[in-house]
């Protein structure tokens, strides 16, 4: 069986062992749609173009998106590029692993990678699925405790958008300062968020560094970092 096959192979047998969701591109990505159908969750199976008859990659990542929310990327950052993510990550940084991770599909590795992949997605990654189930849920849990969904996931300022389109400003500005007071980079932003009061132009689809972006749509919407 040529490489290609035994991977997408894993990743139907993987999708078969995980209620509801839809299985497209030949299995290697799986989505599923919130209770009001606008948020939906996807699993997306990578691999390597590297893969030989000993070595079959295999590499799950999560993302969730919002229908209008894209709509709101759109029109309020000028990129019809955006695809509406709230989160996304690969699945190591979201489990006891904590570091990206990879599995190996050839010979006897395989069933114990559907396996261990299968169990991590259950017990990791359905639990921040169902807090972005209800949009009520998902904005009072970022509002608290930002993107630290279990004690491995660190904090990252993707769903700035999400409540800022979805939510009060004061909710959203909650979650900003959360962000802001545990970023290793606290000082790239403090010093960001002072030039930004000087410049007439603001370019949104810019970073100066990671998630400066979100930074400067935050300053543009008058969020405060205290």
């Amino acid at each position: 069986m040529d490489t290609r096959t035994v991977f997408l192979n894993a990743c139907n047998e993987i999708a078969n062992r995980l209620d509801g969701f839809k299985i497209l591109e030949k299995g290697q990505r799986l989505k599923k749609s919130s209770l009001d159908k606008d948020i939906y969750f996807e699993i997306y199976f990578q691999s390597s173009f590297r893969n030989d008859s000993s070595s079959i990659l295999i590499l799950p990542h999560i993302n969730i998106y919002s229908k209008i929310l894209k709509k709101w990327q759109i029109e309020q950052i000028k990129n019809e590029y955006s695809q509406g993510l709230i989160f996304g990550n690969q699945i190591g940084y979201l489990t006891p692993y904590n570091n990206w991770k990879e599995w190996n599909l050839a010979g006897l590795s395989y069933e114990k990678s559907i396996n261990e992949i299968t169990e991590n997605i259950q017990q990791y990654l359905f639990p921040i699925f169902e807090i972005f189930n209800s949009k009520e849920t998902a904005i009072d849990f970022l509002k608290s405790n930002g993107t630290k969904f279990n004690q491995w996931s660190e904090d990252s300022i993707s769903p700035l958008d999400f409540l800022l389109c979805f939510s009060e400003n004061e909710t959203a500005e909650a979650f900003l300062n959360n962000f802001v007071n545990h970023c290793p980079y606290k000082g790239n932003i403090l010093k960001l968020y002072e030039k930004l009061k000087t410049q007439n132009e603001i370019d949104l689809n810019y970073s100066e560094f990671h998630g400066a972006d979100k930074i400067k749509l935050a300053f543009i919407k008058g969020l405060k970092i205290i």
